[in-house]
């Protein structure tokens, strides 16, 4: 599991507005991505890999500070790996993002979902994230609508924002 200070990216702002239409997204308010091409990092922050949930409390103390409604502690996990309590007190849960082979998001950096992914795009949430169900969908059908290329064989992550005491 990875933890890090990441910028919320907003859907209104010009950079991504025509973006997110291109790729065929309704209508979205924040996006929140494993990928820092949508989701950068904050001053000195990355990905930090984590063995248990336990060190999360730990590192925060080392991460830059959120500031309040711009930027988020994001905790991800490999779902296979992973185990994390959807209802963990300290933790809200954004979603469920995919990871490919270059450690990007393909929904949210490679290509339109178009065909028969255009129906799973359509469904993702507030954040630009699917619920687990569709992740899963997502992750069987990639491969075959686009042609085995390498990005699309994927891992599924879960997607959290570590909130402050």
């Amino acid at each position: 599991m990875w933890l890090s200070t990441r910028v919320i990216k907003f859907v209104n702002d010009d950079e991504y507005r025509e973006y997110t239409k291109y790729l065929g997204f309704p209508a979205l308010h924040q996006i929140r991505s494993i990928d820092p091409w949508c989701n950068p990092h904050v001053n000195y922050s990355r990905n930090f890999h984590l063995d248990s949930l336990e060190e999360v409390w730990d590192l925060l103390d080392w991460l830059p500070s959120p500031l309040s409604s711009q930027q988020y502690h994001l905790l991800f996990a490999d779902a296979s790996k992973h185990n994390i309590p959807e209802n963990h007190p300290r933790l809200k849960l954004l979603g469920y993002d995919l990871l490919d082979i270059e450690r990007k998001s393909p929904l949210w950096n490679h290509r339109p979902w178009t065909k028969a992914l255009k129906p799973l795009a359509q469904k993702v949430n507030q954040y630009g994230l699917f619920k687990w169900s569709d992740a899963v969908t997502a992750q069987a059908i990639l491969p075959q609508a686009w042609h085995n290329h390498p990005r699309s064989v994927v891992k599924i992550c879960t997607l959290f924002e570590v909130l402050s005491l």
